[in-house]
């Protein structure tokens, strides 16, 4: 009978010690995943930072080029609209697949239309010289440049959290959270390249 006792109690002592080491299995796996989480939040707020930096440059640009190439109305206009566009779709959460391929998109859209600005700026020598449109021209490269890094950060954070989610035992603890991958943010093969706009 004691033997019997005794027998019982260590399986309720192993039950126990079980039942500990799956609540702080859970705990820990969670509270992973919480982390990474943050961190791919954290790396997104740099890349909206600097694409916003951009973005804050260019009216600016447009109005430099404006007061030299009054003919130029059009792509002037592009420009705006690209920009009003791009700024529209950058929020405070974290984008989904759609979300960035259209910031993507408009992204190569609004590039363009820069670079096409800047090879314009050749017929103009009184603008190409202008202190203004030099700085200009150099703050939106180092923009691009800055850009080009956080996203790289950015995505370095997004394949840590959909890694540590595909592993057993994340994946279960990512099941009960909610937890689901996040979205890449991929450049073209032909945007791989820092935007040039040296003249």
């Amino acid at each position: 009978m004691q033997q019997h006792n005794a027998t019982k109690s260590y399986g309720l002592i192993a039950l126990g010690l079980l039942l500990i080491i799956m609540i702080g299995w859970f705990m820990f796996s969670y509270n992973t995943i919480v982390t990474k989480e943050e961190q791919v939040k954290t790396a997104w707020s740099q890349v909206e930072s600097n694409l916003q930096r951009k973005l804050d440059l260019i009216p600016n640009l447009v109005k430099t080029v404006k007061a030299y190439a009054k003919h130029e109305s059009k792509l002037l206009t592009q420009i705006t609209s690209l920009r009003a566009q791009t700024t529209a779709l950058l929020k405070d959460k974290l984008p989904d697949q759609k979300r960035i391929e259209n910031l993507k998109i408009l992204g190569a859209k609004l590039d363009t239309a820069t670079m096409k600005l800047f090879a314009i700026a050749e017929n103009y020598p009184e603008l190409r010289s202008s202190e203004q449109f030099l700085q200009l021209q150099s703050q939106i490269e180092g923009a691009e440049n800055r850009i080009n890094i956080t996203r790289m950060q950015f995505n370095e954070a997004v394949g840590s959290f959909n890694a540590y989610l595909r592993h057993i035992p994340a994946n279960i603890v990512a099941k009960f959270g909610g937890f689901r991958p996040k979205a890449y943010f991929k450049a073209d093969n032909k945007a791989q390249q820092t935007l040039k706009v040296d003249l």
